[in-house]
């Protein structure tokens, strides 16, 4: 190797043997800005160093630049250098030397030779990641409506084995995601605990005094908690939450149609959720502990009138709270066959501002029993101290017929009652098709049987076609959200008269009604819905 040439770090010229080097007392420091890697601990059993900007200071071992060599052959491949070795080998991963251990190192010289550990970045990263997801979380559920402000209602139905259970009682609370008794969940926070999931399903519970998880059921004001594997009915039943659409959008204060509207859905058009889900503006919620197979079978526990077709009003008022409540008047009278509606103000005091007095009104139907399908309900169902609502009622067959307060009660208080009066009318429709001269009902079976749809703008089909002497049965299917029926004017061409042909009863959304009869003389008859006699309109052609 030449010895002239110029080599980096070093003066041209300058000796190179050991003997030219001056003691070690006496040499030179190095320049502060010199850095150099590491060498090889000198320490037998001491595993390499690795990488480190700590200088080397004049004295200390590795110091020295070592003499270039002369190029040899080349050497076998070195040792594995990972940087795992040294948790592999146990020992330390740099020598100290010994004369340095008692020192103390300054601030300086503590960071510039402090070394991470190799799963730092790791670690690091991975507490970055679940930070940044904890914070999105916690925005997330802080900013989930309802909010302050928004006022939200969803029509809900408990279910345990095949039974409906009662509405849940009155309750309200800070939080205001509450129920007047109605069957219906509302939903306006007034603090920021009742917004996103201070309004789930399980917190509707929880203010009402029961329980709602996804495995246990505990009905707010009923004393029993079913939890999955219990009996119902002699089977092993399972807790179900279900939500549906109503299609009700705003819902508003169009508590009674939701209802009917939720009430007329199929179980299969639910889809499941869980005790944390935030029931929306419009839904219909349906909660059922049964038997997996068990599909309770939900009838529409109300009828609901238009107000456009009552022909008169009757007022009445509310006042006091629980065994105090008092109608009047207590009693009402009509005529059968007459619709009428009956305005209902709750003109009770609020005495316990968290505890108002809430009333309705729920009139029994033809059956004479509560909770079926023929029943007349207050829209909204429960009234506010305030507040006035509407039932519209029609009774075709005379006699008695109780009402009763809609909102619930404590148990063992009965509710406050009334009755209507129903007298008899010259236009009496019967119950069933009559037999008159020319149009005779016939019981099943019938020679033919016509389907005929009915919705809330008309009949499908306008126009339907029977034989003329022979009996025939209309299966009437009501695809709307109110209530309809069917009248067939007989051969004299009027309506209500003995010879009309018609649905006994109402026919509920969803829900199916049969009329049946025979016309001897071909021609066109007339049909239409009592409730909308102008706009559902159709023809029977019997030829």
């Amino acid at each position: 190797m030449t010895q002239g040439r110029r080599r980096r770090g070093r003066r041209r010229g300058r000796p190179e043997d050991a003997e030219s080097r001056p003691p070690a007392d006496a040499r030179e420091e190095r320049p502060a800005e010199e850095m150099s890697p590491s060498e090889e601990s000198a320490v037998p059993g001491e595993t390499g160093s690795r990488f480190s900007f700590r200088r080397k200071r004049s004295g200390e071992a590795g110091s020295e630049r070592p003499r270039r060599r002369e190029r040899t052959a080349p050497a076998a491949p070195a040792a594995s250098t990972s940087p795992m070795d040294f948790w592999r080998s146990g020992q330390a991963r740099t020598y100290r030397d010994a004369r340095a251990a008692g020192r103390t190192m300054g601030v300086r010289e503590r960071i510039t030779g402090f070394h991470f550990p190799a799963w730092a970045p790791v670690g690091f990263i991975i507490v970055l990641v679940f930070g940044i997801l904890g914070i999105l979380f916690y925005t997330r559920q802080a900013s989930a409506a309802p909010h302050i402000g928004d006022h939200w209602h969803a029509a809900y139905a408990v279910y345990i084995g095949n039974t409906r259970q009662p509405n849940i009682p009155t309750f309200t609370g800070p939080e205001e995601t509450h129920t007047h008794g109605d069957g219906m969940i509302h939903m306006h926070p007034f603090i920021t605990a009742g917004e996103g999931r201070g309004a789930a399903l399980g917190k509707f519970f929880e203010y009402g005094g029961g329980e709602l998880s996804d495995d246990s059921l505990k009905v707010p004001g009923q004393k029993d908690t079913h939890k999955n594997g219990d009996q119902i009915d002699g089977k092993t039943a399972e807790l179900r939450i279900l939500r549906a659409d109503s299609g009700i959008h705003p819902l508003g204060g169009d508590f009674a149609r939701a209802i009917q509207a939720c009430d007329a859905k199929d179980e299969s058009a639910f889809e499941r959720v869980n005790s944390r889900y935030i029931a929306q503006d419009g839904d219909c919620i349906r909660i059922v502990f049964a038997a997996p197979e068990v599909k309770p079978v939900v009838q529409s526990d109300r009828t609901i009138i238009s107000p456009d077709q009552a022909t008169r009003e009757i007022a009445m008022d509310v006042t006091g709270t629980g065994a105090g409540t008092v109608f009047s008047p207590a009693s009402i009278d009509v005529t059968a066959g007459e619709t009428v509606k009956v305005t209902l103000s709750n003109k009770s005091v609020v005495e316990d501002k968290n505890n108002p007095p809430f009333h309705g009104l729920r009139f029994s139907g033809a059956d004479r029993q509560y909770g079926t399908s023929d029943d007349f309900v207050t829209d909204p169902p429960t009234l506010d101290p305030g507040q006035s609502g509407a039932a519209v009622i029609r009774f075709d067959a005379p006699g008695e017929y109780e009402f009763k307060d809609e909102a619930p009660v404590k148990e063992g208080v009965p509710p406050a009652t009334g009755k209507v009066v129903v007298g008899p009318s010259e236009a009496t429709p019967a119950p069933t098709a009559t037999a008159a001269p020319g149009a005779t009902p016939t019981p099943a079976p019938a020679d033919v049987t016509l389907a005929l749809n009915v919705s809330d703008s008309g009949f499908d089909p306008p126009e339907i076609t029977a034989a003329a002497g022979k009996s025939f049965r209309i299966t009437l299917t009501n695809t709307g959200t109110v209530v309809h029926n069917l009248r067939i004017a007989g051969p004299d061409g009027q309506f209500r008269t003995d010879d009309d042909i018609a649905v006994s009863g109402f026919v509920n959304p969803g829900a199916s009604g049969e009329a049946s009869g025979k016309i001897d003389a071909p021609g066109r008859y007339p049909f239409r819905d009592d409730f909308n006699p102008t706009l559902l309109a159709g023809t029977l052609i019997v030829q």
